[in-house]
C-alpha cells in the first residue's frame, strides 16, 4: 500500500510538473500589443502558429498590422477583420514618436508599477505598444524604458512657455554630488559615471544641478558634459556578421545572417539620432570577404567597429559575450558595451573577452565582437528573435558605446 501510494503521488507530481512546463513552453512572448508593418510581398495569415495549419488570408509588403502575440517564432495578428498568425521574420515593428503632454509624468517600471523618474512637458519618447491604457516607451534623453500612462502623450509636441531653461548635462565619471559649490562641503551622494541631471546655476568653477528625482546638489564642472556631443560626429561602423552563401550558425528556425542584420538595422537609427555617421558593412542579405569587412573600417577612419554574431555549442548554452584582440586598443571598447548588454538583456554575462578574429585582429581602428546569444539553445533561439529582445540588445550596445565615448 505504501509503494502504490508513494506511485500515485510521483504520477501526480509528474502530471503537473508537465502541465506547468507546458504552460510556460507555450506562453506568449509579448506583454504588449504593437504595430507592425510586412516586409514579405506576399505573407500568409495561418489559423495556428505553424505552416501546416490552414491559410485564413494573405496580407502584402508594408502592409500595418497589430501584433497581439508571439510564440514559437509566430506572431498572432489584427489586421482589420483577419485575425491569425504569420511568421515573426517577415514583420518589422513600428514605432512612433511621442511627447508628454502633463506637466510632469512618472515613467514607471510597468503599468502602475515602480517609479523610475518624472519626465518634464514636452519630453520626446519612443512609443513601442500599448497595454490598456499603458504605453511601453524609450526616453532617448535619459536612456532609459518604461511604462506612461497613455492619456498624456500626444503625436504632436506641445508648445510650452518656458520660465526657465534646463541645460541637460551628463556625468563623466564617478561622481561626489554635494551641498555647496566647494570640497569643503558635505557629499550628499555619490553618483555613478552616465547619471543625467539638469543644469540650474553656476558659481565659479561649479555647476548646481538637480537629478532626475529632484535632490538638488553641486558638481565640478569637469565632471559633466553635454550629453548630445558624446556620440556626435563618431564614425561607427556595423558589421551584421555573416550574408549571402555564408549563412553562419542555424538555429530551428533562424540563421545567423538573418538575425545579425536585424540587429544592425535596429541598432543604426538610435546612433544617428544621437549624431553618429553610421557605415554599414552591409544592408542586404549579401557576402563580404573578412578583408572587405576591416577595409571598410579603416578606410573611413572609424572611431569604432562593432561586429555583430550569434553563437552556437550546445542546447543549453546561454549568454552574451563580446570579444576583443588588443588589449589596449579594444578592451575598453568591448568591457563597456558588454557591461551595458548584460544590464539591458538580462541574459547571462560570459563577459569581455581575448578573441583572436580576423575582423578585430587586422582592424587598426577600436573594434568589438558581439555575440548576442545562443541559436543552439531552443528557448534562446525564439528570445533573441523577438521584437523586445532585439531593441533590448541594441539599447544595451548604444549604451555601452555612449559610455565608451562619455570620456573620449
Amino acid at each position: 500500500m505504501k509503494v502504490a501510494s508513494f506511485g500515485k503521488i510521483l504520477l501526480s507530481f509528474l502530471v503537473l510538473f508537465s502541465l506547468i512546463f507546458s504552460f510556460q513552453a507555450n506562453s506568449t512572448e509579448a506583454a504588449y500589443t504593437y504595430q507592425a508593418k510586412v516586409n514579405a510581398d506576399v505573407l500568409n495569415v495561418r489559423s495556428q502558429p505553424g505552416t501546416a495549419y490552414s491559410i485564413k488570408g494573405k496580407l502584402l509588403k508594408s502592409q500595418v498590422v497589430t501584433v497581439l502575440g508571439q510564440k514559437n517564432g509566430w506572431s498572432r495578428i489584427v489586421y482589420k477583420t483577419t485575425t491569425g498568425w504569420v511568421s515573426s521574420k517577415f514583420l518589422t515593428s513600428v514605432r512612433w514618436t511621442g511627447y508628454v503632454t502633463a506637466t510632469n509624468l512618472y515613467l514607471r517600471s510597468a503599468p502602475s508599477g515602480k517609479i523610475l523618474g518624472t519626465l518634464s512637458k514636452a519630453t520626446s519618447l519612443t512609443v513601442y505598444g500599448k497595454d490598456g491604457s499603458w504605453y511601453k516607451v524609450y526616453v532617448p534623453s535619459i536612456r532609459k524604458y518604461g511604462w506612461v500612462h497613455s492619456s498624456y502623450v500626444s503625436s504632436q509636441k506641445p508648445v510650452i512657455v518656458r520660465t526657465a531653461s534646463y541645460e541637460k548635462l551628463v556625468m563623466k565619471v564617478n561622481s561626489n554630488l554635494r551641498k555647496g559649490p566647494g570640497t569643503n562641503y558635505a557629499i550628499l551622494s555619490t553618483e555613478p559615471a552616465g547619471t543625467f541631471v539638469d543644469k540650474l546655476a553656476v558659481k565659479g568653477d561649479w555647476i548646481q544641478v538637480r537629478k532626475l528625482n529632484g535632490t538638488i546638489g553641486w558638481l565640478h564642472a569637469s565632471l559633466v558634459r553635454d550629453p548630445a556631443s558624446v556620440l556626435k560626429g563618431k564614425v561607427i561602423v556595423l558589421d551584421a556578421g555573416h550574408g549571402g552563401y555564408d549563412s553562419g550558425t542555424r538555429g530551428r528556425s533562424y540563421l545567423e545572417k538573418t538575425l545579425t542584420l536585424t540587429s544592425a538595422l535596429e541598432l543604426a537609427p538610435r546612433l544617428q539620432k544621437a549624431g553618429a555617421k553610421v557605415i554599414f558593412t552591409r544592408k542586404t542579405d549579401v557576402y563580404l570577404s573578412l578583408a572587405q569587412r576591416v577595409n571598410i573600417s579603416n578606410y573611413y577612419n572609424s572611431d569604432a567597429f562593432i561586429s555583430l554574431h550569434y553563437n552556437a555549442y550546445s542546447p543549453t548554452s546561454t549568454g552574451v559575450m563580446t570579444f576583443y584582440y588588443n588589449g589596449y586598443k579594444d578592451a575598453p571598447l568591448a568591457r563597456s558595451i558588454q557591461s551595458s548588454l548584460v544590464s539591458s538583456t538580462k541574459l547571462r554575462n560570459m563577459g569581455a573577452r581575448y578573441g583572436n578574429y580576423h575582423v578585430i585582429r587586422e582592424n587598426r581602428r577600436p573594434a568589438a565582437l558581439v555575440e548576442l546569444g545562443f541559436l543552439s539553445n531552443p528557448y534562446e533561439e525564439k528570445l533573441v528573435a523577438t521584437s523586445t529582445y532585439q531593441q533590448k540588445a541594441a539599447t544595451g550596445i548604444y549604451n555601452g558605446l555612449f559610455m565608451y565615448f562619455l570620456q573620449r
